[in-house]
C-alpha cells in the first residue's frame, strides 16, 4: 500500500525526531546542549524562517489573505481560551494540574513542529500565512501561558509588557510590516535568512525528540485528565475548527492550515515553562510526551483525510 506524499513527508519529520531520541540516549544532545540549541532555534533559527517566508510580493488578494488569517488566529485562540477552563473544570483538575492542562487545551506546538508539517503538507509557499496565523501564539504563549501555569499553582507570576516580546514574534510582526509596505530585505540579508531558516525543520525535530528521550515514560504516561486533553487536543478541537471555519465559508488554506495546527501536540514550552515558573512541570511533560507520541499516529492519519475534505 503507497502513502501520499503528504503522509510519506509527515513521516519523514519523525524520522528526524527519532535521530534526536537517540542522540538523546547516548547523551550526544544531553540537556544542556539540547536547551542551547532550543534557545538558539528560538532566538535566531525561527525568527530567520518568519522573515524569510515573508519576503512576498505585495498584492491585494495576498494582503486580504493575510489580513483574513490573522483574523482566523484571533478567533480561535479566543474559542481555545472559552472551551479550555469549562473542560478542565469539567474533568475535576484543580490547582496546578489545571493550569497545565488548560495551556495544553491552548497552546499547540506550532514553533517546533508547525512550520515543519505545514511546509511537508502545503508546501513552503504556505510558511507566509502560516507565519501570520502564529503571530498570536507569539504573543499569547509567553506572557498569559506562565500567567495561567503559576497562578493556577499558587504563584505570583505577573503580565508584564515585555513579556509580550519575543523574538519570533518581533520577527513576524517586523516581516508583515516589509510585507505590507512592499520592502524586501537586501540580497545578502534575504539569503542568509533563508538558509539559517531552512535548517529549521531538521533541528527542531530533533530537538523534540531529544527532549522526549529525557522524559521517563512509565512515570509520565499520565492519568485520564491527560488522556482527556490529549483527545481533545489532536483530534475534538479540529474536528471542531473544521466544521465552524466550514460553516463560514472558508476553503482552502485559511481552512486546512487552522486546522493542522489545531491538531499540533501540545507545545514543549509547557514543561519549560511549568518548571521556571513554579506550575504543575509534572502534568505539563506527561500533556507533551502523550500527546507527541499520539501524533505519530494523528498527524498521519490527518494527512491521509485532507485530499478528501477538499
Amino acid at each position: 500500500m503507497s502513502l501520499s506524499p503528504s503522509a510519506v513527508q509527515t513521516l519523514i519529520l519523525f524520522l528526524f525526531m527519532a535521530v534526536g531520541f537517540w542522540a538523546g540516549r547516548l547523551r550526544i544532545l544531553d540537556e544542556a546542549t539540547t536547551k542551547g540549541l532550543s534557545r538558539f532555534l528560538v532566538a535566531f533559527v525561527l525568527p530567520a524562517l518568519i522573515l524569510d517566508s515573508m519576503q512576498q510580493p505585495l498584492t491585494p488578494a495576498l494582503r486580504s489573505q493575510a489580513w483574513t488569517i490573522l483574523g482566523i488566529s484571533f478567533g480561535v485562540y479566543g474559542l481555545s481560551f472559552l472551551l479550555a477552563f469549562p473542560l478542565v473544570r469539567l474533568l475535576g483538575a484543580r490547582g496546578g494540574e489545571a493550569g497545565a492542562l488548560v495551556f495544553g487545551s491552548v497552546f499547540s506546538n506550532v514553533v517546533f513542529m508547525g512550520f515543519p508539517v505545514f511546509e511537508a503538507l502545503f508546501g513552503r509557499e504556505s510558511l507566509f500565512i502560516a507565519a501570520i496565523y502564529n503571530i498570536p501564539f507569539q504573543l499569547l504563549a509567553f506572557s498569559i501561558g506562565p500567567f495561567i501555569l503559576s497562578r493556577s499553582a499558587g504563584g505570583g507570576a505577573r503580565l508584564r509588557a515585555k513579556d509580550f516580546v519575543t523574538p519570533a514574534g518581533l520577527a513576524s510582526i517586523l516581516g508583515f510590516g516589509l510585507f505590507l509596505l512592499g520592502l524586501r530585505l537586501p540580497g545578502f540579508l534575504g539569503r542568509a535568512a533563508g538558509l539559517l531558516g531552512s535548517t529549521t525543520t531538521p533541528l527542531s525535530m530533533a530537538l523534540i525528540g531529544a527532549i522526549l528521550s529525557r522524559l521517563p515514560l512509565k512515570a509520565l504516561a499520565g492519568g485520564a485528565r491527560t488522556w482527556a486533553v490529549a483527545i481533545y487536543r489532536l483530534a475534538l478541537l479540529p474536528a471542531l475548527l473544521f466544521a465552524v471555519l466550514r460553516l463560514l465559508g472558508f476553503q482552502g488554506l485559511l481552512l486546512y492550515l487552522p486546522v493542522v495546527a489545531a491538531s499540533m501536540p501540545v507545545a514543549v514550552n509547557a514543561a519549560i515553562l511549568a518548571e521556571a515558573y513554579g506550575g504543575d512541570s509534572r502534568t505539563a511533560s506527561a500533556l507533551v510526551l502523550v500527546t507527541t507520541l499520539l501524533s505519530l499516529l494523528s498527524l498521519p492519519l490527518l494527512a491521509s483525510l485532507l485530499p478528501r475534505l477538499s
